[in-house]
């Protein structure tokens, strides 16, 4: 086997990481939580709502902290949008 076929397993240089850094808050961050899922309805009329909480420090958001229920349909919806997105 040549060694072009070899995968490079050398280790990248990183700079020492102090404590601070290790342990301090992130300098951005953007935190979504997906809980308490809720079935409603009965039949064909039924479907399953979430709870997502949302925290973050970055400037782009007016809010800071957020919670909103929203349905499965709108998750499927974002997945199909990001892929859309991707494809360009």
């Amino acid at each position: 086997m040549s060694e072009a076929a070899v995968a490079d397993t050398r280790r990248l240089n990183a700079k020492p990481q102090d404590l601070t850094d290790a342990y301090g808050p992130p300098s951005n961050f953007l935190e979504i939580d997906i809980f308490n899922p809720q079935t409603v309805g009965m039949g064909r009329a039924r479907y399953t709502s979430y709870e997502l909480r949302m925290r973050t420090n970055l400037p782009i958001f007016k809010l800071k902290e957020s919670c909103v229920r929203r349905r499965y349909s709108d998750f499927e919806w974002l997945k199909n949008e990001l892929e859309r997105d991707s494809k360009v």
